[in-house]
């Protein structure tokens, strides 16, 4: 449709204009948002725009200079997305259904060395509106895409997207301005104007803010012009004061006081402008006002042509000092549009500026009612990794799209293994398209609120979290049900028997007050320490004689079976149906042969969280040591299936290895190779002390053993396993004094690349957590790594790390031993004052320094300031370099073998002098690892 506005205004008005103008140009600035990608800091540029820096939209990637100093700040740096980042999104706050105007910059820097310009993918994504371009700059000295939009939605996010392995995306700057409502009213839902050519006819160089109230950009026509008009135009400009009252879209005044006017003698003034991007229509916008001083003898009369047909009436300009509007729509996108002096005019046709767009139909959101249950779902968990469009590009993780429904729906949710806690989120229940939802392997509580309305579920994981109250009734109506595992939880009462009456894959184990049918139930009594067996029969006494005597008999049996020996309190509940992880890789002893292998638990060697540990004998002769999970366990059946997994996948010399497990009846038992030597704590301040030779060599080895075994973890085991329970205890040692790191129960594998912490409930030993993942809950390897500091300290001194016993001033050995390590070189004998005395000075002071300062900085405040473990490992052998006195390597004064070079990270060492890579600052409140 050809749209024609008119507008008069007398000159009497003027000033009014003036004043409307000046207006106009105070309150724009409130609604820009121009944010400077990488910048530093905040500032005001020449054109008093306000720039900020966007540490406060996006928190990934890493910041670069593009090394361009005659271009503007804003385009100086820049902000790019390494691997294995593949979509990265800045989320800007948008008010619904009013037009904005968005520009984004990409200016290729330096940075990187390039050897050819980048090329990847943006996306703007709001409600109704999906867009991705794909970029392929062609020089170094910038390119910017602008568009106009208007969403129903409140949010824009602008993404930057991975097309090759090669190639990081980045982005420079964005501005985004706000429009006046009306303006530019073909973007609505489902479309984008992607800006072409914004031109001021007769200005040489480009117009913005503060020329434009809204920031746009008006650049020369230069490039637009025919050929065959070139030379018959000319420029042509007014001090007029010119009214844009009756325009929608609101050239700026100072644009229309300059003009192109073709001369008399030539027939048209002729414009092409051609596609840049994949669209099925146009937009031309055509702005003319008489500037000309015409006399009363001569007039203008034109007529406008796209692609040879006529397509506006004759246009009669007078000099009435306000702007006539033309909007043209075509369905195609590359268009030459002529202005065609008509037979009775006496001068050529004039025009002051056009616009000309690319409409973009763009993809449909996912299902909005879908998209706000799970922006309440992300709320509810904090999910820091859902942006954008749940489904469009790169899909959520954890999110399962159904691309066969129009709008698209969500058919699966996979939230398990993310550490989440609190209650499960009510609003999963209005995603009804769901097919699976996953929420095992995490710490959520309270009951199970009402998903009766996903009639299409066919799989539901709760298992192994602390979910209670009754299994609800509402679960038999779920016709499609397939496989229910609520396993491992504190579901109590009756499982509803319609439940149990269909083909449902059902396991509901491991809840110890959950009964399968009324008269069967195993209740424990939370209300006291103590276990209780309860038999609920009704209330007749012959049933509750009945059951007496068959658990008396059964006692009897049981007793027999063991010889006539009075058993090990084992579990009271059935743990039969756990799903063993990786159950081809460990061996799955039977009960008989561990009892066999024990002498029926006849010599226990230790107690720990998860419960008694039993020696025992193979057949084939080697020692084992048989971990039984005790009822009143701390750890229990999620640490027992977590050691499972995680020692069935690695293997290293200095981990301690899981021959197998039991997992029988009512039983869970650990079975490892038996480390006769004890911990490492046992022989620094515990049962062992007494007629301890630890030396220090043989501390520094086992510590380096113990390093190398945590190196595995953090660097050689893919995913990154992190320990969470470092400590001399957990460090055991063989009858040759090698040590070896034990016990994952608390462990955690960081299953995707690149992930920095994982979010998790605080678990570890007092004295050794790492203060920071204890207050953040943000667990790291360099949560390890400050346990491993504490370790450290501990093989100096030979003390723990929280004695109450001692004075006041020794009790926490961190803030006991800081100022002496400070001091340590100005004052070397000072140190001499913490060291272990049964050690009688035979060590290399040196070795003992370059301990110290190793372990002071593991156990800094700050994670960014304390060094890898591997970084450790090279400093230990260092330290183990003075204390042989020698100059050769390190691997050859410990003998490391084949196996090491096979299981992880080799760092040799072999020069002399102190390790480099460290320098200290005397700071009592904080000890600064530098250089690194």
């Amino acid at each position: 449709m050809d749209k024609i506005r008119h507008g008069k205004l007398g000159g009497w008005i003027a000033p009014v204009i003036l004043l409307l103008h000046l207006f106009a140009v105070i309150s724009a600035q409130p609604g820009f948002l121009s944010i400077d990608c990488g910048g530093k800091t905040n500032y005001t540029s020449e054109n008093n725009i306000t720039w900020v820096t966007d540490a406060n939209y996006i928190d990934v990637g890493r910041t670069a200079q593009a090394g361009h100093a005659a271009l503007p700040s804003y385009r100086q740096s820049l902000r790019l997305f390494p691997k294995p980042l593949n979509k990265s999104c800045y989320q800007l706050s948008i008010a619904p259904s009013v037009p904005y105007l968005l520009r984004l910059w990409f200016v290729v820097g330096n940075y990187s060395g390039f050897q050819n310009l980048p090329s990847f993918s943006f996306s703007v994504e709001t409600l109704d509106m999906l867009a991705v371009r794909n970029i392929t700059l062609i020089n170094t000295n910038g390119y910017y895409n602008e568009r106009i939009l208007a969403s129903s939605g409140t949010v824009i996010y602008v993404c930057l997207i991975r097309t090759s392995e090669s190639d990081d995306p980045f982005i420079s700057a964005i501005e985004l301005r706000t429009l006046r409502k009306g303006m530019y009213g073909e973007a609505k839902a489902g479309t984008m104007l992607i800006l072409g050519t914004r031109a001021a006819v007769g200005r040489n160089s480009t117009a913005r803010y503060p020329v434009d109230n809204f920031d746009r950009m008006w650049t020369s026509a230069d490039a637009s012009l025919n050929v065959q008009t070139k030379d018959s135009v000319q420029p042509v400009s007014s001090k007029v004061l010119i009214s844009t009252k009756n325009t929608k879209d609101f050239p700026p005044v100072a644009v229309m006081q300059t003009a192109w006017v073709v001369d008399s003698s030539e027939p048209s003034l002729g414009f092409t402008e051609r596609p840049f991007v994949q669209g099925t229509n146009s937009l031309l916008l055509l702005y003319f006002a008489e500037i000309e001083r015409l006399n009363m003898t001569e007039s203008r009369s034109f007529y406008i042509t796209i692609n040879g047909v006529k397509r506006s009436e004759t246009i009669n300009l007078v000099r009435n000092y306000s702007v006539l509007e033309l909007s043209f729509l075509s369905n195609t996108t590359d268009i030459q549009f002529n202005l065609v002096k008509a037979p009775n005019s006496t001068v050529g046709p004039l025009i002051n500026a056009f616009e000309y767009y690319i409409l973009v139909d763009t993809q449909p959101a996912t299902y909005l009612k879908d998209i706000e249950a799970l922006d309440d779902i992300k709320r509810s968990f904090n999910i820091k990794d859902w942006i954008s469009d749940p489904c469009y590009l790169i899909q959520w993780k954890g999110i399962g799209c159904d691309r066969s429904s129009s709008p698209i729906r969500i058919s699966e949710i996979d939230l398990s293994g993310r550490n989440l806690t609190g209650s499960v989120p009510k609003d999963i229940g209005q995603l009804s398209a769901l097919v699976n939802v996953s929420l095992h392997n995490n710490h959520l509580t309270g009951p199970l609120p009402n998903f009766s309305t996903l009639t299409m579920l066919e799989r539901l994981y709760l298992h192994n979290n602390n979910l209670g109250g009754n299994v609800p009734e509402w679960l038999s109506e779920l016709k499609n049900l397939k496989e229910l595992r609520i396993e491992n939880n504190n579901f109590s009462g009756l499982i509803p028997v319609q439940l149990l009456n269909r083909s449902l894959k059902l396991n509901y184990s491991g809840n110890p007050y959950l009964c399968m049918h009324k008269g069967e139930c195993i209740l424990q009594n939370s209300n006291k320490n103590n276990i209780r067996l309860k038999v609920v029969l009704g209330t007749t006494l012959s049933g509750i004689l009945i059951i007496a005597l068959a658990l008396i008999a059964g006692t009897i049996v049981y007793r027999n079976k063991l010889g006539g020996k009075e058993p090990k309190p084992f579990l009271s509940q059935d743990y039969s149906m756990i799903v063993v992880p990786n159950p081809t890789k460990s061996r799955a002893f039977t009960l008989d042969e561990v009892m066999a292998a024990t002498q029926t638990f006849s010599c226990e060697i230790g107690r720990g969280g998860f419960g008694s540990v039993f020696f025992g004998k193979l057949p084939e002769g080697n020692d084992i040591a048989v971990k039984v999970l005790s009822s009143f366990s701390q750890q229990g059946v999620k640490e027992f299936l977590n050691e499972v997994d995680l020692l069935s996948k690695i293997n290293h010399r200095n981990l301690v290895s899981l021959l197998g497990y039991c997992n029988e009846s009512r039983e869970l038992m650990l079975i490892y190779e038996h480390m006769s030597g004890g911990s490492l704590r046992d022989h620094l301040y515990g049962a062992r002390a007494e007629h301890s030779e630890l030396n220090w060599k043989t501390r520094l080895k086992i510590t380096l053993d113990a390093a190398q075994g945590l190196e595995y973890l953090h660097v050689g085991s893919t995913p990154k396993i992190i320990h969470r329970d470092v400590k001399t205890a957990n460090i055991l040692l063989d009858n040759n004094l090698n040590g070896k790191l034990a016990d994952f129960g608390l462990s955690r594998m960081t299953m995707e690349e690149g992930v920095t912490h994982v979010t998790t409930a605080v678990k570890g030993t007092f004295g050794y957590v790492d203060p920071e993942y204890f207050i953040t809950q943000m667990l790291t390897e360099k949560s390890d790594v400050y346990s491993f500091g504490v370790v450290l300290l501990e093989i100096i001194c030979g003390r723990q790390p929280i004695d109450v016993k001692l004075p006041t001033e020794e009790v926490n050995m961190i803030r006991w031993v800081t100022p002496y390590v400070l001091r340590m070189d100005e004052n070397p004998g000072k140190i001499a004052e913490i060291i272990d005395k049964r050690l009688h000075g035979n060590y290399d002071m040196k070795s003992i320094n370059l301990v110290a300062k190793v372990a002071m900085s593991c156990v800094q405040a700050e994670p960014c300031f304390r060094p890898s473990v591997s970084e450790v490992v090279v400093e230990l052998k260092n330290a183990m370099k003075h204390e042989d006195k020698a100059s050769i390597s390190i691997s050859e004064q410990i003998d490391i073998g084949t196996d090491d070079l096979l299981a992880g990270p080799i760092y040799l060492s072999v020069d002399s002098g102190e390790p480099k890579g460290m320098e200290w600052s005397d700071n009592s409140a904080n000890i600064s690892k530098m250089g690194r």
